[in-house]
């Protein structure tokens, strides 16, 4: 039965970034009809191990039917909060050419440092985003930024070592 736990935590996994949202829920499959995520998810959880307690087939199977129920009314409800919530994306006014590998050395370097502007920017932006985060005690966000800042910090590194081999050159 382990393994029964395991693949249900895959199936509530995706529904963890959202444990603090408020959601609405319609159906009557829980205590409450409107609650954050989180106690939602705690409720999905009692069912499971309800489930997994059960010794006869007829309860195991109302156990089963609730539990696909319930992660399927609150997969409904985060959907909608995915349509309401904004996700912010950092957009940079700089456009690299597509052809930026055949240019003429004096050009690709000029694109390699609009692009590590780009980069900073991004950098910074970030950062910024990351500390809101923390202000918010949101430590999803704060190690999605982290995340970011790490991939956008290699692309750096990449930039500024193809800046300085076009500069020995």
């Amino acid at each position: 039965m382990q393994s029964f736990i395991e693949k249900f935590e895959q199936n509530i996994h995706p529904f963890i970034p959202f444990k603090n949202e408020q959601a609405v829920i319609s159906e009557h499959f829980f205590t409450k009809s409107e609650a954050s995520v989180a106690f939602f998810i705690g409720e999905i959880r009692q069912t499971a191990q309800r489930l997994q307690q059960q010794t006869e087939v007829a309860y195991a199977e109302i156990y089963a039917k609730k539990l696909l129920d319930q992660i399927d009314a609150l997969q409904k409800a985060i959907q909608k909060i995915r349509k309401t919530k904004k996700v912010e994306r950092f957009i940079s006014p700089y456009r690299p050419p597509r052809n930026v590998h055949s240019l003429p050395k004096e050009k690709r370097l000029v694109e390699y440092r609009k692009a590590l502007r780009a980069l900073n920017e991004k950098i910074c932006w970030l950062t910024e985003k990351q500390y809101q985060a923390e202000n918010r005690a949101n430590k999803e966000e704060v190690i999605l930024y982290q995340q970011q800042i790490q991939e956008t910090e290699f692309r750096k590194i990449k930039c500024l070592t193809a800046i300085e081999q076009l500069a020995e050159e």
